[in-house]
């Protein structure tokens, strides 16, 4: 969901962060970002003599750059979903609480029994989030979203760069190891960039697999086909730009695949010991709520 996001935001910044069109060159944004990048753009040509290798590096650089950040992501999810293993049999208890709670409020006939049923239905959700504070188990934290904003000003400006050069205005008649044009659109360039983010995609999913929570099985699967959706709007998108931008992208998808084997080696998903298949007993599963009566 977080890399959904991350993606849906990104597009949204090419046309909203500067708020300007890629073709403007003026104001705060276009000062800040775009001028520096595009000028780095040419300077970065003066020793490699070639556009397309020009990108490459640039977006590399951007790319380490950040990965620093990307990286304590990977610490936090892996913390969460660490958490979310260990708090499944006190989460199991409270499904169950959940369910036993709904079913008391559709029996309900006064309004008083309705009431005191959606009651115990606002203490049972207190004590879930009580019980994923305590393991930690909340992936939706400041810390984990804030690598998604820290890249945002710096790659759109790359596209605005690439987009509407002026200090790199040469890309706009170049190639890329010769056959690849830069300058307009490519439709070989956008089905590579599927390929490559298909990849990444689907390697994401296999080495970071996400923990559900009791009842949300379905809820992941949903999730899991809507990281699909990177792939599609990026080659969309590669299709309307200049192949420059394509380039670009496919750069990214490239060390997005490292940075995922990166992550994975330093923080290796969460195993629990095999036992086996068991139900929890919710008189001998201690909740935060009962910790907190004993004392």
């Amino acid at each position: 969901m977080k890399k959904l996001f991350a993606l849906l935001l990104g597009f949204a910044g090419v046309f909203v962060l500067s708020g300007c069109s890629p073709q403007d060159r003026s104001g705060t944004f276009y000062d800040t970002f775009v001028k520096p990048m595009d000028i780095a753009l040419s300077k970065i040509h003066e020793y490699t003599g070639s556009w397309g290798w020009s990108i490459v590096i640039i977006t590399l650089i951007i790319r380490l750059l950040v990965l620093p950040f990307m990286l304590n992501n990977y610490k936090i999810q892996n913390k969460a979903r660490k958490g979310q293993e260990l708090a499944r049999p006190e989460l199991e208890v409270i499904q169950a609480k959940q369910k036993a709670a709904r079913e008391k409020e559709a029996r309900a006939i006064s309004n008083e029994e309705k009431m005191q049923a959606r009651s115990e239905l606002m203490e049972i959700q207190k004590e879930q989030f009580a019980i994923m504070k305590k393991y930690g188990a909340n992936p939706m934290s400041l810390g984990g979203c804030l690598p998604l904003f820290i890249p945002l000003p710096f790659l759109t400006a790359l596209f605005y760069t690439l987009s509407n050069p002026l200090y790199s205005a040469g890309i706009i008649d170049s190639t890329f190891l010769g056959i690849f044009n830069l300058g307009t659109r490519s439709y070989t360039l956008p089905v590579i960039a599927f390929i490559v983010y298909a990849i990444q995609t689907r390697l994401s999913m296999k080495m970071m697999p996400q923990v559900t929570q009791p009842g949300q099985e379905q809820m992941q699967q949903q999730m899991k086909l809507m990281q699909w959706l990177s792939p599609v709007m990026i080659t969309i998108f590669s299709f309307w730009v200049a192949g420059a931008v394509a380039v670009y992208y496919i750069v990214g998808g490239l060390f997005l695949i490292f940075q995922t084997y990166v992550g994975h080696a330093l923080y290796p998903p969460y195993v629990p010991e095999k036992q086996k298949k068991q139900t929890f007993d919710p008189n001998k599963v201690t909740l935060v709520s009962n910790k907190k009566k004993r004392k």
